[in-house]
């Protein structure tokens, strides 16, 4: 059974500390963003592509806008301050994990990434000290769960590498509230019961004339400090709704069933929370002609008569690209002889240059039944047999 624990007067000053080391941290944060005033995508020039915008698009907005408005060339005032947004704007959407937060939650959301950061930083750096789990960085700090899911893909995708869209559905922040669950900001009002504090005091008598007063989070405002006038007409106030998005699942060439591909922060959202990853766990699809013998050997069949396992053969096989392997023998070739082919296996994950090699089975069916001319014609090649074996 797992008891609460209420800090003692002997740690209620770390835990002051690290509530004043917080609330520092969100107000510094609260004036850079005021700084920051206006769409980092309409700073850019980017606004109409926000969501199509690449990397390169950023970057090349990026360099024609800090040129035009540099000090050095551009002197007056409205151009300094237009020279700082475009660089916050860049730091912003340069960065992937930021870019993804701003569009989520705006600037709100960078200040909870930010914010998640510190937490988890100070918990391995403090904690620790004290034996509470921390300084192992494995905490996932103020993330949400992720989501596990499998995906069934094509041998012959493996073989030459290919790209699938997947449509999920998933919780999403409103996006006319950005999560906040108002109708605007304007529809914000003080909590009257932690007064804006977010928190509240409680006293709690151990013992006569023993007194603890312990702070907990405010249960009407969830220690937001303030409450929603006029919901949102979007969620009605739940802040979420459920949406469909698009990922874009990047087959390598020489990827294997069982390796996981991760999508940073596409699982559910929720306000207050960073998303977690979608985590993508790669099956693979039969193939009618081919089989992977491990990761980088393919197996395959070929069929031939009774001629050709006596005289020889020559067979073409049809690659998942669709070049042709040509498989020759000119001896007599016994049911279930292995051909290895060099270098016509799978691509080696990372460095597709390097193939394992493909192995063929080769095996014959017997006639049914033979005529009277084929009797004698095997007789008269073959002879008797069992006379041969006396002499």
């Amino acid at each position: 059974m797992l008891l609460p624990i209420h800090p003692s007067p002997a740690s209620r000053p770390l835990s002051l500390l690290l509530f004043a080391v917080l609330w520092a941290s969100s107000c510094c944060l609260s004036v850079a963003a005021q700084q920051g005033e206006g769409d980092y995508y309409d700073i850019l020039g980017l606004g109409a592509e926000r969501e199509d915008a690449t990397d390169k698009d950023i970057k090349r907005q990026f360099r024609l806008l800090s040129k035009k408005y540099h000090p050095d060339v551009n002197p007056s005032e409205e151009a300094k301050v237009m020279f700082t947004k475009v660089n916050q704007a860049y730091e912003v959407l340069s960065d992937r994990k930021k870019r993804k937060m701003y569009d989520i939650g705006g600037e709100q959301g960078l200040t909870q990434l930010q914010q998640s950061s510190q937490q988890q930083n100070q918990g391995n750096d403090i904690f620790s000290l004290f034996g509470f789990g921390g300084g192992g960085g494995g905490g996932r700090g103020n993330k949400g769960q992720n989501a596990q899911m499998s995906v069934e893909i094509p041998l012959q995708d493996f073989y030459n590498g290919h790209t699938h869209q997947l449509s999920i559905s998933k919780q999403k922040l409103c996006k006319r509230c950005k999560g906040s669950g108002a109708a605007s900001g304007s529809d914000y009002v003080k909590c009257s019961s932690c007064n804006g504090q977010g928190s509240v005091v409680q006293r709690i008598q151990l013992a006569p004339g023993f007194v603890q007063q312990v702070q907990q989070t405010c249960p009407h405002c969830n220690g937001k400090g303030k409450m929603i006038k006029h919901k949102c007409p979007q969620c009605k106030g739940q802040r979420v709704v459920r949406g469909e998005s698009t990922l874009e699942l990047v087959i390598e060439q020489g990827m294997h069933a069982g390796q996981d591909v991760v999508f940073e922060m596409e699982a559910d959202q929720n306000p207050d929370v960073i998303p977690g990853d979608v985590v993508i766990t790669l099956k693979e699809q039969p193939h009618p002609v081919f089989r992977r013998r491990d990761v980088l050997h393919l197996e395959t069949k070929i069929t031939i008569n009774v001629k050709e396992a006596l005289l020889g053969f020559s067979r073409d096989i049809v690659h998942m690209d669709g070049h042709v392997v040509r498989v020759t023998r000119s001896d007599v070739t016994p049911f279930g002889t292995v051909i290895t082919v060099r270098g016509e296996g799978m691509p080696r994950h990372h460095v597709p240059s390097e193939k394992g090699d493909l192995l063929v089975t080769v095996e014959f069916e017997l006639p049914h039944m033979l005529t009277d001319a084929q009797k004698a014609a095997i007789e008269e090649a073959f002879g008797d047999t069992n006379a041969a074996e006396e002499l």
